[in-house]
């Protein structure tokens, strides 16, 4: 397993959304694999508390923009960040255009930075437990999808022992973990993350 210390005993609990913090959300794109959505809050005492997740295949980025809006438990103004994976950002030879460009054209503007697989895990695994014995993960019971993740999470089967190799793609797990390293690596930091403009549309009567 990656994420060997992770105890659902530990770092599963109720956690719902406080209104006192800001709000994240960090998105996997997929389509015939799943696509994901997190809600992540970071509290006072730097514990980061996934408080839900939308997990679903063969739908449309409008289909998931709809969900994204209807779930957020506030407005666009609470929300500090909406971080994605970097290729979403690539174009489609057919459309044109991006799965951010296609979210920031509905509403929800999301920004991302190149990142190593391993640096992301690495940065899950210090808040599953950090060097002085802290927890700063928390998962709320209804991300059924992330909890199983980061206990199915796993290396390849004949190189597990092998700190320099990647873990497996299996389609399933790993896509969830892959939203939860967009967090992780974008959360914080400042200056080189791309950020995707809401583009103001045109009424009738304005200049």
């Amino acid at each position: 397993a990656v994420f060997e210390e992770f105890d659902p005993g530990v770092h599963v609990g109720p956690t719902g959304y406080d209104s006192g913090l800001g709000l994240y959300r960090a998105i996997d794109f997929g389509f015939v694999n799943p696509f994901v959505c997190l809600w992540i809050q970071v509290d006072r005492e730097g514990v980061v508390r996934v408080i839900d997740e939308y997990v679903r295949r063969k739908a449309t980025v409008a289909v998931h923009a709809e969900e994204i809006r209807r779930r957020t438990p506030c407005g666009i103004e609470r929300v500090a960040g909406t971080f994605c994976d970097p290729a979403g950002a690539g174009r489609n030879d057919i459309t044109g255009t991006s799965p951010v460009q296609e979210l920031a054209a509905m509403g929800i503007a999301a920004r991302h930075r190149g990142s190593g697989i391993l640096d992301g895990i690495a940065r899950i695994r210090a808040h599953i437990r950090s060097a002085d014995g802290r927890v700063r993960l928390r998962i709320d019971p209804r991300c059924e999808r992330l909890i199983a993740a980061m206990q199915c999470y796993h290396f390849p089967e004949a190189t597990k022992t092998g700190a320099s190799e990647l873990p497996a793609k299996d389609g399933v797990h790993d896509h969830p973990i892959d939203a939860l390293r967009y967090f992780f690596v974008n959360w914080g930091r400042s200056g080189k993350e791309q950020i995707i403009p809401i583009p103001i549309k045109s009424r009738a009567g304005s200049k």
